[in-house]
């Protein structure tokens, strides 16, 4: 029996031990798995990390670290110094993790890589934007050149074999300073050329000359933190798991964003120095995108923001374009075929259309959402394989091209006029017609009119400038003006001109106003009304307007005889608004006194329009003195008359309330200097 109590408190103890440790376990798992690490980052002045114009972090680098720690649960504690000596702070264990590092089997020994690349970056040379000796398409020009590059880098070992490759005779400077110095040791003309990533900021004077290579770029860890590099392998895994093209992104918003390439290259100054301005022809008649103003025959839309931005953005070129018309981007096309223009735009064809037409497009300038204009009574959708017929402008090779690309089944029946397309839709004899989401609002009445309705088709008509194959000198230029202008910049240029000026006949106002019209009437009719009964009213109240002028007219004859009273007492007087200080009257020797020509000149102003800091301060504070006491403040002073000689007189101040109830200070000064010498 005692042996069996015993089995008993045993299993008893067991349990309570093992429901304990249930309870607990948790507690500390949970604790341990809110405890958040603290990883110290290194932070080099690079368009990975830079501070923005309000002192804000930016950068693929800080995005990129924020993005891991939503799922790491890290926090950071920033090191600031440049990337060779933030490496060698990595290897001596005085920071933990460090982005921008290329893979070599050297570096293994010090530092940890991620399994996962932050992204692929390319090397080039960079040399100053007026530099005229150093040419990518002789090599040789490099020789006996002080290149500079990242000491301890990748791309120190990329330019080394650069050079060996094509025989070039350089001198490799290594750099242990930040970026911004390196840039500026080049402008300095300290060294001649600066291998660096292609993506430094083109506001620089400086432009990518040559091509020495490339590498992906990974995460460095310090080596006494493997506990960091599991979380951080698993972090990168889950990102680019869910969102596969998460490295493009980052680095197309981050890096590139940046334009390197936007900056001519002095055989491109030379060639726009000879050639002159550069000649763009247009599509007239086609807000928000290119116009002519009626009123002064000048382009407008968002052609003439874009080329004022490329002349303002791209440095050095004295670049200048001309701008010519055309009632079709056909007919400016073959004006550009004929050599009258240097360019077209907007123009949008397929890369076939474009080979065939012997011309190429640049990088797209801007681009545009497309809607379908559809019958409100018609429920069909669109898609690729949609069998719909489209309304077509004639003549609107974009408008066919995008047709060709997203929808290759679909139908089209051309027609004079946008207007014509739309009627066209209205009555059936096409599905659909094709518009801008930027014409939309400015088409808002008709679409009614006619019961059409808008579907966004989901995709976008970019729109860029044709050049001849032959000019490839025009091609560079304007691709490089695409990749100066950032999209939000031509977004916004758009916006600005969606609604233009519309003339509309007397009859459409009738028919579409007709209510508003007989509301106007209406209260039109009222007001006559009114104004009759205003007249009679008018008539009664005359009598009483006569009796308040003969009124006015005593109280004016009153106030002169007090201003000829005032202006003939000897001495100067003044009255004062006790709260705001400023004059309410004076007699014309206080008027003189202050240097105007008349007492109205006074009346507003204050103690300090007329008298210097000290003496309005001496002032004032006689004043207050004054609107303390329940008696006349009177005191004797010496003062500079109007001609400034020292004059002794009898200062007096005394408060006191006006008809309406203000507190007021009336201010006297008589001159008693003869007085003073007689007594004395």
């Amino acid at each position: 029996m005692k042996k069996h109590n015993n089995t008993k408190r045993m299993i008893t103890i067991l349990l309570i031990a093992a429901f304990l440790v249930n309870i607990l376990l948790p507690i500390r798992v949970f604790a341990q798995e809110d405890e958040q690490k603290v990883v110290r980052v290194g932070w080099f002045d690079s368009s990975f990390c830079y501070y923005d114009d309000f002192g804000r972090r930016c950068g693929v680098d800080y995005e990129y670290h924020q993005k891991i720690s939503a799922y790491t649960g890290w926090t950071y504690e920033y090191v600031e110094d440049s990337w060779p000596n933030l490496l060698q702070k990595l290897q001596d264990g005085e920071i933990d993790l460090l982005s921008d590092v290329s893979y070599k089997p050297e570096r293994e020994e010090f530092m940890y890589f991620s399994d996962l690349a932050m992204g692929t970056e390319a090397y080039y040379i960079y040399i100053a934007s007026d530099n005229r000796e150093i040419s990518a398409d002789n090599l040789n020009s490099f020789n006996k050149k002080k290149i500079g590059v990242n000491k301890g880098s990748i791309q120190e070992g990329f330019l080394s074999d650069w050079a060996d490759k094509h025989s070039v005779d350089i001198e490799i400077v290594p750099i242990s300073v930040a970026q911004d110095e390196s840039m500026d040791m080049l402008a300095k003309g300290e060294i001649d050329g600066y291998a660096t990533i292609f993506t430094y900021d083109y506001h620089r004077d400086a432009i990518p000359v040559c091509r020495i290579g490339g590498s992906d770029y990974y995460y460095a860890v310090n080596k006494n933190r493997p506990d960091l590099l599991d979380e951080l392998n698993s972090a990168m895994a889950q990102i680019q798991d869910e969102d596969p093209y998460f490295n493009e992104k980052i680095s197309q918003q981050r890096i590139y964003s940046s334009k390197s390439s936007a900056i001519l290259t002095p055989e491109q100054d030379d060639w726009i120095r000879e050639h002159g301005e550069i000649r763009i022809g247009y599509r007239d008649d086609y807000l928000p995108f290119c116009d002519t103003d009626d009123q002064t025959g000048e382009l407008t839309g968002a052609l003439k923001d874009y080329l004022a931005h490329v002349e303002k953005n791209i440095d050095k070129s004295g670049l200048k374009f001309k701008t010519v018309p055309f009632d079709s981007t056909n007919a400016a096309l073959e004006a550009l075929s004929a050599g009258e223009v240097d360019c077209v735009f907007p123009v949008y064809l397929s890369t076939y259309d474009a080979d065939r037409q012997g011309v190429r497009l640049t990088d797209p300038a801007m681009d545009t959402e497309m809607n379908a204009i559809m019958r409100i009574s018609d429920s069909q959708g669109l898609s690729d394989d949609s069998n719909v017929t489209f309304a077509v402008n004639e003549g609107m090779i974009n408008i066919e091209t995008f047709i060709k690309q997203y929808y290759p089944k679909a139908q089209m029946k051309p027609y004079a006029g946008l207007q014509a397309c739309y009627k066209a839709v209205a009555n059936g004899e096409a599905d659909c017609v094709l518009v801008s989401n930027y014409r939309i609002p400015s088409e808002e009445d008709t679409l009614k009119r006619n019961k059409l309705y808008t579907v966004p088709t989901g995709e976008a008509l970019p729109f860029s400038f044709a050049v001849n194959k032959s000019q490839r000198e025009v091609y560079q230029i304007m691709n490089k003006s695409a990749l100066a202008t950032k999209d939000e910049e031509m977004d916004t240029a758009l916006a600005s001109y969606i609604f233009k000026e519309q003339k509309v006949s007397l009859m459409r106002v009738l028919k579409d106003y007709w209510l508003v019209i007989l509301a106007v009437l209406s209260v039109l009719f009222a007001l006559m009304i009114f104004l009759l009964w205003q007249k009679l009213q008018a008539e009664r109240l005359a009598g009483r307007q006569r009796k308040l002028l003969l009124e006015a007219a005593q109280i004016a004859e009153l106030e002169q005889t007090v201003t000829s009273l005032l202006d003939n007492m000897p001495g100067i007087y003044f009255t004062k608004d006790a709260e705001t200080g400023e004059y309410l009257a004076c007699n014309q020797a206080f008027a003189e006194y202050v240097k105007k020509k008349d007492p109205s000149e006074v009346v507003g102003c204050k103690v300090s329009d007329f008298f210097d800091e000290e003496n309005a301060k001496r002032f004032m504070e006689d004043d207050n003195t004054a609107l303390s006491l329940n008696e006349p403040l009177v005191f004797y002073d010496s003062m500079p008359d109007v001609d400034g000689i020292q004059k002794k007189v009898k200062a007096t101040r005394l408060k006191y309330t006006d008809a309406n109830g203000k507190l007021c200070v009336l201010g006297i000064f008589q001159d008693v200097s003869d007085s003073f010498r007689i007594s004395r």
